[in-house]
Formats: structure tokens, C-alpha cells, sequence
């Protein structure tokens, strides 16, 4: 085997739980050349995984749309010293990239589309976390190329959480947008969610603003451009904290998170973010569940929801609530979320001060 890639064209989200393969694919294979193929919108996001790695965009609504950019990437990607791909991403297009590309091995999920088209295909195990099922992907090509190459490739391959690191560039736009004073790490609140089921509500929001503020954490409001509206709706009507939302890159909001003291988000891509950066997290649940393998993870890190009979309801939410009550999170009370994030601080014991440098991520 002279190289591995790593396909996965989903969301934010996935592209950093899958940091944790790669970390995991580093540590096996030092030397080898390692190769991540992401969406245009998660490039920066992916080159925060691993500092040797190399980077290559998967445009499949622009130059790679269709069969003939499909075969354009395909013909970039045969060129380059990989010969195994693992493929993460449950999807005809990234299978069908990768068997276009001659990988000798592929290796991915024996479920969705495109998966008789990998060389190797491994059980999609439920109930455990996908940083675990990824790993299973890992464990099947080191098989597979032992029993290929008539040569064991080591002691089995570590099971390694993601880790991302942001840089002075992401600390510059922390410092840029809130500038240089230290004080009271902040309680970092994440409304947002593609999927209006994921949103718990916003006088929820409002309310619980208020008892973080009453106990003295500053409060910074975080998501894409897509969230400005609704941030600055909701620090508007707590009259607490600053929205940052459309005004920090994925790499700007991870340097946040590292110096926060905890994050309060929907079942949503800073989750994610905030476990890769070792920040703690209270992840508010609806109509899906941490028994999906997208919990939080990390020491202080935990998972809030309610026990009702239609729950879970969707894998990834959806426009409307399918029974019509929305129970699922507008039962969760926001004083229930206040003592959740009292016991994230007291368990990570993340009593630090905005300004003070984080360790780095072993």
C-alpha cells in the first residue's frame, strides 16, 4: 500500500468526527501519503485535522458536477501515489469516485448507495459512536492488506477522538472581534440547526441566556451566516451577550471554543467542533438521540432529551414535527439546561480565563 485517502463530501459535522480516522491512519502509517477529499465548504474545516495533510476539494455541484467532473477528479486523483481510499460517506458518487480513481483497495459501509462498489465492505454497526464506526473501516483495510501483501502492517490500529488545532488564524479573529482583553471564559450557546425540528425554541434560548448571565459567565452567540438573523434576534431580546454568527470562519469559531467554558448547542455541527477542541458540551436532543453514534463527546460533555414514546423520529430532523406537539424540546427546560452546564464546569473543572493559552491536543 503506498497511500490512503479518506472521502467524505457530508456535512461539517462528519468531516470532524472523521478527523479522528485520520489521526488514527497517521498513527498507523507515519509515513505514508494521506490524502482528505471534502465539499468546497469544509476545506478549511478539514486542513484542521491533521497538519501533514493533504487537502483536495470534491466540487459536485460546480466543476466536478456530473459523470464528466466526476471522471476529471477521478483522472486528478489516479495521478497521486494513493492506492486505498476509505470512504466514510455513505453515497453513490463518493463510491463511484473512488472506484473511477482504481484505489486497489475501497473500503466502505455495506449500506447505502454505492456500497457494492468497494472492494470491501464492513458491517455498519449501531449503537456505537461513528468515531467507533469509522475506525471499524480502518480495521478492515489493515486486514485486508496484510492478507494482499502477505506482510503484517502492525499491532492493530488505535481508536483515536478527533482533534483540531486552529492556529493564530483563528486566533486573530477571536481577537479581531472581541480583542484582546482576558476576563471570564465564555459560555458559547449555538441555536442554530439546518433541520427547524433540531431548534429548541427561542424563548428557551432567551431564558436560559438570562440565568447564565445572572451567574456571571460572559455569553457569545455562535453559528453560520445562515444564524445571523437568529442570533442577533435572540441577543436582542435577552439583551445578553454578542452574536458572532457570519462573523467568525470555522477556524475562528474553533479558537473560540478553545477558550470557552462550555457550549450549549442543538444536535448540530458545533457539537462536534466544540468535542474535536476538548471544550465541553451540553447537547440539547429532539427527534433524534445520542444512540445514533453523533453524542457529544468529552470530559464534562452530556446529552439532554426527554423520554416520549415518538422519540426518536427522524435520523437527521425534519421541517416539521411529525405528531405536531414539538414536546421533544419544548419540554426541555431551560433551568434543567442551566444545571446541566453548572455540572459541565464543575466536571471539566474549566475554571480558566479567555485569554489563557489552552493546551495542545496530545
Amino acid at each position: 500500500m503506498n497511500g490512503v485517502a479518506v472521502i467524505q463530501t457530508a456535512f461539517p459535522g462528519d468531516v470532524i468526527l472523521t478527523g479522528g480516522l485520520l489521526r488514527s491512519v497517521r498513527a498507523q502509517w507515519p509515513e505514508l501519503p494521506l490524502l482528505f477529499v471534502v465539499r468546497p465548504d469544509t476545506r478549511d474545516l478539514a486542513r484542521l485535522c491533521l497538519s501533514d495533510l493533504s487537502v483536495t476539494v470534491f466540487d459536485k455541484r460546480g466543476e466536478h458536477a456530473g459523470g464528466k467532473g466526476l471522471r476529471l477528479l477521478a483522472s486528478e486523483l489516479a495521478r497521486g501515489p494513493w492506492d486505498a481510499a476509505l470512504i466514510p460517506h455513505r453515497s453513490l458518487r463518493s463510491a463511484l469516485l473512488a472506484r473511477q480513481a482504481g484505489f486497489r483497495f475501497r473500503v466502505g459501509f455495506a449500506l447505502g448507495g454505492g456500497n457494492l462498489l468497494h472492494s470491501v465492505r464492513v458491517p455498519y454497526r449501531r449503537g456505537v459512536h461513528e468515531i467507533e464506526r469509522n475506525h471499524d473501516l480502518l480495521c478492515a483495510l489493515q486486514t485486508h492488506v496484510e492478507r494482499a501483501e502477505g506482510d503484517r502492517t502492525g499491532p492493530p490500529a488505535p481508536l483515536l477522538p478527533p482533534r483540531l488545532v486552529p492556529g493564530e488564524d483563528g486566533e486573530g479573529e477571536v481577537r479581531a472581534l472581541l480583542g484582546d482583553e482576558t476576563g471570564p471564559a465564555p459560555i458559547v450557546l449555538a441555536p442554530g440547526s439546518v433541520w427547524p425540528t433540531k431548534r429548541w425554541p427561542e424563548d428557551s434560548w432567551v431564558a436560559l441566556a438570562g440565568i447564565v448571565a445572572r451567574e456571571g459567565s460572559p455569553v457569545i452567540w455562535i453559528g453560520g451566516p445562515e444564524d445571523r438573523d437568529l442570533t442577533g434576534t435572540l441577543a436582542e431580546r435577552s439583551g445578553i451577550g454578542l452574536s458572532a454568527a457570519g462573523h467568525l470562519s470555522w477556524i475562528g469559531t474553533a479558537a473560540l471554543l478553545a477558550r470557552a467554558r462550555v457550549l450549549v448547542a442543538n444536535d448540530s455541527a458545533p457539537v462536534h467542533l466544540a468535542g474535536a477542541l476538548r471544550c465541553p458540551v451540553v447537547t440539547l436532543f429532539g427527534p433524534t438521540v445520542p444512540g445514533f453514534g453523533f453524542g457529544p463527546i468529552g470530559t464534562g460533555s452530556c446529552s439532554l432529551g426527554l423520554r416520549l414514546g415518538c422519540r426518536p423520529c427522524r435520523l437527521h430532523g425534519s421541517r416539521s414535527c411529525p405528531e405536531g406537539h414539538f414536546r421533544c424540546l419544548r419540554g426541555l427546560e431551560p433551568g434543567e439546561v442551566a444545571r446541566a452546564v453548572r455540572q459541565a464546569v464543575e466536571t471539566a473543572g474549566r475554571g480558566i480565563t479567555s485569554g489563557t493559552p489552552r493546551p495542545s491536543p496530545a
